[in-house]
């Protein structure tokens, strides 16, 4: 696949199956063909709650790439809270495993170094693997979600490099220090530097863009540029510029990009707000 594939869902909100059922069907009617999930519900350790995501995904028709939240806020542990919520998106997993495209291990795991270094990252993606090869489902494919910069800083990253299947990226051209308006050739610039980064890295292993977007507020994260545009503008510009790049960049390297988010659960970054489109949104699947 290559082109627009999907979106980026939040679970904070614990969205009932039928909300589920409902919004990625509605991600689909707009050409959505993944939908990768974000954050957790609750404290992320309940595999029937991630059983309800994964056979949503299945009744919408849409492929969906369960992610793990590595993530540990004060107060919490590795083994105390992470550990369960691999266990419980493993058994989710290995019960309706159909839908499944792939699985992440992480929300950028190496740039908050949630699992203490990339080595360990590594063992807990093969253990992963081998879970699901025990299971039966060996082939569904592993990786991490993260952003060129988490990989650069995490020293000797061949054990990571070794252990995903396809690179997952993180790719925001908002947080780059000369950031200008959504629809810049800045902002292209930016992208396609990092993919130059992990073109270097991935020894010919496919890449996807599982997170990409640019806010219509600065309400969630502030940006580092001072001559940053920040607005709906802006946002459908960076949307668009993606999308004019489907011919000449996406198609010929064989690479897909999927938008942080569908909805404002990340305030300002989805593509609809209380239910209703933010703008008259479409991309093209095919080119």
């Amino acid at each position: 696949m290559y082109a627009f594939e999907g979106f980026v869902y939040a679970l904070d909100n614990c969205p009932s199956s039928s909300q589920l059922v409902g919004d990625f069907s509605a991600m689909k009617s707009k050409g959505a063909r993944n939908v990768i999930t974000f954050d957790l519900c609750g404290n992320g350790d309940d595999s029937t709650y991630y059983d309800k995501v994964i056979s949503a995904a299945g009744s919408a028709g849409i492929n969906i790439i369960p992610l793990v939240w590595t993530l540990v806020d004060n107060g919490q542990s590795f083994s105390k809270d992470v550990i369960p919520r691999i266990q419980a998106v493993t058994k989710a997993v290995i019960n309706n495993p159909g839908p499944v495209l792939a699985v992440a291990l992480g929300d950028e795991p190496l740039y908050d170094n949630d699992f203490g270094s990339a080595s360990n990252l590594a063992k807990y993606i093969n253990q992963m693997r081998t879970d699901f090869k025990n299971a039966g489902i060996p082939n569904i494919p592993l990786s991490i979600s993260d952003m060129a910069y988490g990989w650069q800083i995490s020293g000797d990253i061949s054990s990571v490099v070794d252990a995903v299947d396809f690179f997952m990226i993180n790719n925001f051209p908002y947080f780059a220090w000369d950031a200008k308006d959504g629809g810049s050739s800045t902002s292209w610039n930016d992208f396609t530097k990092d993919i130059t980064y992990f073109e270097g890295i991935a020894q010919g292993k496919p890449l996807l863009v599982t997170q990409t977007g640019w806010p219509s507020n600065r309400d969630e994260f502030a940006p580092n540029s001072k001559n940053i545009v920040v607005s709906l503008e802006a946002e459908q510009g960076y949307w668009n510029l993606l999308d004019s790049h489907c011919e000449d960049f996406f198609k010929s390297k064989n690479i897909g990009w999927m938008w942080r988010s569908w909805d404002e659960s990340i305030e300002g970054w989805g593509v609809t707000s209380n239910g209703k489109d933010k703008w008259n949104f479409s991309a093209r699947t095919t080119c």
